[in-house]
């Protein structure tokens, strides 16, 4: 079979019109002729014809895209088989490629134009995840765009698409796609996931906002090199900061550094087109600041790695979930020195020292929250706000807590506790007399002391006979030695007296 204007396939479906043409098949513009209406038709090319390979191939981008139900996702009609060459009936979208588009636009497209492409986009892959198909060619080309429909979009071709329960099309090391939006993990001949169609929707955003592909080469395989190894240049700095975040965070190195899904990329789409602030669900590891005075107060004290400015969030480190820390020091601290001293163990010190030696201005005191400082009436401001006047005077430095130098919370001064038999006189074992506790003295003093005794002893100071026994006790041995000796050598009635 030739295709050809005005070829009919199974005697339904006539040929119109050449739309485009594939790696693997010919688009036509078509004429449904049962049910008068206008479709898309792609056939298998003439050269693969009969190819078992190609065959299959065709037959899957035919299931996948049955199984598929979206606005966003071309519908399909049909699929036949005719002389060696397969057909796919698809529906017939209004518009014209994304990449067409682009290129009329050098300099890049508009913010308002490219994030609603972006989030129509990103839901149209999350469906097809959903049901366990990965595109795995997501590009310009694949995306038609109706600019007089309000820029409404239907992604197509679903030829090199991969479902979760099929069996492998392709042989080990194969690399299916194109180069200029492989993800890093398809260059190096691993399997695609939902994360390598992250990672193309991202090469597409930094497409329509800088005008330009973010990774090129004289070749693809140098340009395939490129997307493992390189990092992607800097959007331009009109850009939003937070869809500039975005783009970076989709273009990681690392899937685990992306964004968990492709319905997560939209939804920090959607906030950003609403003006509020996104939640970024992976990517950036919020650091503390490094400052121990707290310079910035607590707002400050916390920063995202992933923001416009810092360290790109694009690494090869995965990202790891981490437990925000409020404070530095409450770690385990040495007993030693002075400041270890006067801070005993937890709230039962700050209890005592606070009943003991802080004034009690009132019983309805009130402690100020972190960060901020107590004024008369008990109302709390925040760090940074004007003291007096209304006036702004700075952020004011946070106050000297657990973490202070001399190992004293003063947020608790003035705080009225009631005073307790435990909390006040303690424990003895934390008691210390110099550098030594006093379970270790009392060690100390039993060592000299036994010491000193075998000393005086060994050296006849104290009144022991040659045994170390009472003198009394000596002389009486000393005779029962000298008879037994006199019984055991003696003759006769002689005795031997030493």
């Amino acid at each position: 079979m030739k295709t050809k204007q005005g070829l009919v396939l199974e005697g339904r479906y006539e040929l119109d019109s050449l739309i485009a043409t594939g790696g693997m098949g010919e688009v036509w513009k078509g004429h449904d002729q049962e049910l008068d209406r206008q479709v898309a038709v792609k056939v298998l090319r003439e050269e693969y014809a009969g190819d078992d390979g190609f065959l299959k191939r065709f037959r899957a981008e035919a299931r996948h895209t049955a199984a598929l139900s979206h606005d966003a996702i071309a519908g399909l009609y049909d699929y036949g088989e005719l002389d060696g060459r397969a057909y796919i009936v698809m529906e017939l979208c209004p518009g014209r490629p994304l990449s067409d588009i682009i290129e009329e636009n050098p300099g890049g497209l508009p913010e308002h134009r490219v994030i609603p492409v972006l989030i129509t986009l990103a839901r149209a892959l999350d469906a097809a995840h959903a049901k366990g198909v990965v595109h795995r060619d997501v590009k310009p080309e694949n995306v038609l765009v109706d600019e007089s429909d309000d820029w409404s979009m239907k992604i197509t071709d679903f030829g090199i698409a991969r479902s979760s329960d099929q069996a492998r099309l392709t042989k080990t090391g194969l690399v299916m796609g194109t180069a200029q939006y492989l993800s890093p993990e398809q260059a190096m001949g691993k399997q695609a996931t939902s994360l390598s169609d992250i990672y193309a929707l991202g090469i597409v955003a930094y497409e329509m906002l800088a005008g330009h592909r973010p990774f090129t080469g004289s070749s693809q395989v140098e340009i395939a090199m490129a997307q493992v190894k390189q990092q992607p240049p800097e959007l331009p700095s009109h850009i939003h900061p937070d869809l500039q975040r975005l783009v970076m965070m989709t273009l990681a190195k690392a899937p685990a550094n992306r964004p968990r899904s492709a319905d997560a990329v939209a939804r920090i789409l959607e906030a950003i087109q609403r003006g509020a602030v996104p939640r970024f669900t992976t990517g950036a590891i919020p650091t503390l600041s490094a400052d121990p005075a707290g310079a910035g107060g607590s707002g400050a004290a916390e920063r995202s790695a992933g923001s416009p400015g810092s360290a790109s969030p694009t690494g090869t480190r995965t990202a790891a979930a981490r437990h925000r820390q409020r404070h530095r020091g409450r770690g385990v601290r040495h007993r030693s020195g002075p400041s270890a001293r006067s801070a005993a163990s937890g709230p039962s010190a700050l209890s005592a020292s606070s009943a003991s030696t802080a004034p009690r201005p009132s019983s309805h005191s009130e402690l100020p929250p972190p960060g901020g400082s107590a004024v008369p009436g008990g109302a709390a401001v925040p760090a940074g706000a004007a003291a007096q006047g209304g006036e702004a005077t700075g952020p004011a430095p946070r106050e000297s807590g657990r973490d202070g130098h001399d190992g004293h919370d003063r947020r608790y001064d003035g705080v009225d506790t009631g005073t307790s038999e435990r909390t006040v006189r303690g424990t003895t074992t934390g008691a210390r007399i110099g550098p030594l506790s006093v379970p270790g003295l009392v060690l100390l003093l039993l060592l000299i002391a036994v010491v000193a005794l075998a000393v005086a002893g060994g050296m006849g100071w104290l009144p022991l006979g040659s045994a170390g026994a009472p003198r009394g006790a000596a002389e009486g041995l000393e005779s029962a030695r000298t008879m037994v000796e006199s019984v055991v050598v003696g003759h006769g009635t002689r005795a031997v007296w030493h």
